[in-house]
């Protein structure tokens, strides 16, 4: 009986301890999330450490060439799948659960393309015609233009794949199991500018258009259930700025670009060095985008992030 009676506080204090790092929902979000970027980083580290000792070294800086961006595009793609099965496999759910629940995958993708490459020309029109930008051929000299323009949209579907992955697959689902998509998307969308406060000569207004595009993503998201359509117009928007319109994007250059397009006008019409994302006019084209959304997208019937923490519908909107 004195046994028992003193495994009574043991017991109460394993307890206590295991409450620390467990939930009703299995691991914390705060570990879960942590455990996942853990993964991530080791994942890119050592595909990185092997690209050293083949010679190949990623550089971080500079101007982006395709061989150099392709490498860790797709390292980064890498490391983030390969958390995002690591971490459906611990908590024991499948991969739809993480953003890739809806049938019509290919489907979606298509559109999102065409609304990115729609979206980034109408605010490049509207530059033009307002005067803030200078648009100019330069394909004539390129003989390679075609192989350009195809290599550089798989860089940026890469680029594409692993930021959404990072911003708005497990983690952005992650948290919204444990608060709400609402709250989720704007942690999510404040992390997303956050990372982009590292490219040289970002500015207020394109980290402010930047966390307007992660808010856009994840309305998309929830409607959809699925990462695809987002993956599309964010590859189709990168790839129209940089190899299309020869722009800047968020302050980053490519080279072997179709057109090529200057600043001319003040720095809040134009954009500047930071390119058109960093103009005024970029946030009523999100606003068109998040319009199409919300009447073009189907709403996904089937559960998704209804999943998460409860069982009154109300739970699963974007409204408190």
């Amino acid at each position: 009986m004195e046994n028992l009676a003193s495994a009574g506080p043991r017991a109460s204090a394993r307890f206590r301890f295991a409450g620390i790092w467990m939930g009703r929902d299995g691991l914390r979000a705060g570990w879960a999330i942590l455990l996942y970027f853990v993964i991530l980083a080791a994942v890119a580290f050592l595909i990185g450490h092997l690209a050293y000792v083949l010679h190949h070294p990623f550089r971080l800086h500079g101007e982006l060439t395709p061989g150099n961006s392709m490498l860790i595009e797709a390292t980064l793609s890498c490391a983030a799948l390969v958390a995002t099965v690591a971490m459906s496999r611990i908590e024991r759910k499948s991969l739809r659960d993480y953003g890739w629940r809806a049938g019509q995958r290919a489907a979606h993708f298509g559109q999102g393309v065409l609304c990115g490459v729609a979206a980034v020309s109408t605010m490049m029109g509207l530059l033009a015609l307002t005067h803030g930008v200078q648009i100019e051929f330069s394909g004539a000299a390129n003989p390679s233009l075609l192989e350009s323009g195809l290599l550089w949209a798989g860089i940026f579907t890469l680029v594409a794949l692993a930021e959404e992955l990072t911003f708005r697959g497990y983690v952005f689902f992650r948290l919204a199991r444990s608060t709400r998509p609402l709250a989720a998307a704007i942690v999510m969308s404040l992390a997303f500018g956050a990372a982009h406060l590292t490219n040289q000569g970002e500015s207020l207004i394109g980290i402010a258009q930047v966390v307007g595009f992660g808010m856009l993503a994840c309305l998309a998201i929830w409607r959809t259930g699925t990462l695809c359509w987002v993956i599309g117009l964010h590859a189709a928007w990168d790839w129209s700025q940089s190899f299309l319109f020869g722009t800047a994007d968020s302050g980053l250059a490519v080279n072997g670009h179709w057109l090529t397009s200057h600043a001319i006008g003040p720095v809040w019409l134009s954009g500047g060095s930071v390119g058109p994302e960093a103009s005024v006019l970029v946030f009523p084209v999100l606003g068109l985008l998040a319009l199409l959304v919300v009447k073009t997208l189907r709403r996904v019937e089937e559960p998704r992030l209804n999943t998460f923490n409860s069982s009154s519908p109300s739970d699963i909107s974007f409204r408190n």
